[in-house]
C-alpha cells in the first residue's frame, strides 16, 4: 500500500512539474502589413506569458495617421496645420490574455514619432486563422486609449451625507451562476482584461500581408 502510494506520489509529482511551465508557455508573434488608401500599415508584435504569470514583449507599429482640425481628446494638443502624418509607435507589452485562437496584448507607449502618444496604452487584438491555403484568415483589430484618472465622487445630490459613497460591488446577470460580474471599481488604466473578446469588430487579414501565429 506505501509503495503504492509512492508511486502514485511520484506520478502526481512529474504531472505537475510538466504542467506548469505548459500553463506559462501561451505565446503569440506575428506581421501584419496592410495596404490602405493613405499608405501601410505595419504592426510587428511578440509576447509571452513568463513563469510568474507576468506578460512581457515588444509592440512596433507604424502607419498613416489622419489628424483632424480639432482637439478630440481635449488635452490641448494638436495642429491645426496638419492633416496627415506617419505614426511610429513602441509599445512594451504587459498584459496577454490568450483564448483558443484568439489573443489580446496590451502595453504602454514608450516610444512615438508624435509625443503625445507617449504613455497611452495600447490593445492588439489577434486571432489565427491557421496555417495552408485552406485555412482561415488571421484577424486583428488595434486602438489606442488615454488613462484619465476620475477626478469626481459620484453621489446623490438630494443627500447631504451619501452613505453609498466609497462603497464598492460587482454587477452580475442574476439568471447566469458563469456570470464573474463586472466590479464597481475597475482599474482607470486599459489592458488586456478590460474588454471581452466577442467585443473586439476583427477585421481580416488579406492574404499575402502578414501571418499571426497564436500559441495557446
Amino acid at each position: 500500500m506505501k509503495r503504492a502510494m509512492r508511486v502514485f506520489l511520484s506520478t502526481l509529482a512529474l504531472a505537475i512539474f510538466f504542467l506548469v511551465p505548459t500553463a506559462f508557455a501561451q505565446s503569440v508573434s506575428g506581421g501584419i502589413h496592410v495596404v490602405t488608401d493613405d499608405g501601410t500599415r505595419n504592426i510587428e508584435f511578440t509576447a509571452k506569458l513568463d513563469a510568474n504569470g507576468s506578460a512581457s514583449g515588444d509592440l512596433k507599429f507604424t502607419g498613416p495617421l489622419s489628424i483632424p482640425d480639432q482637439d478630440v481628446d481635449g488635452d490641448g494638443t494638436g495642429d491645426p496645420s496638419v492633416t496627415a502624418t506617419t505614426l511610429s509607435l513602441r509599445v512594451g507589452i504587459d498584459c496577454l490574455k490568450v483564448q483558443g485562437n484568439r489573443a489580446v496584448l496590451a502595453g504602454l507607449v514608450k516610444e512615438s514619432s508624435i509625443s503625445a502618444y507617449v504613455g497611452r496604452r495600447m490593445l492588439l487584438t489577434v486571432e489565427d486563422g491557421g496555417e495552408g491555403e485552406n485555412a482561415a484568415p488571421d484577424r486583428y483589430t488595434w486602438g489606442q486609449y488615454r488613462s484619465t484618472p476620475a477626478t469626481w465622487v459620484a453621489s446623490d445630490a438630494e443627500l447631504d451625507v451619501d452613505s453609498g459613497v466609497g462603497l464598492t460591488w460587482i454587477a452580475t446577470d442574476a439568471e447566469r451562476t458563469d456570470d464573474a460580474g463586472i466590479p464597481s471599481n475597475r482599474p482607470a488604466a486599459v489592458d488586456c482584461k478590460t474588454f471581452s473578446f466577442s467585443s473586439y469588430a476583427l477585421e481580416d487579414l488579406p492574404h499575402g500581408s502578414g501571418n499571426i501565429q497564436v500559441r495557446p
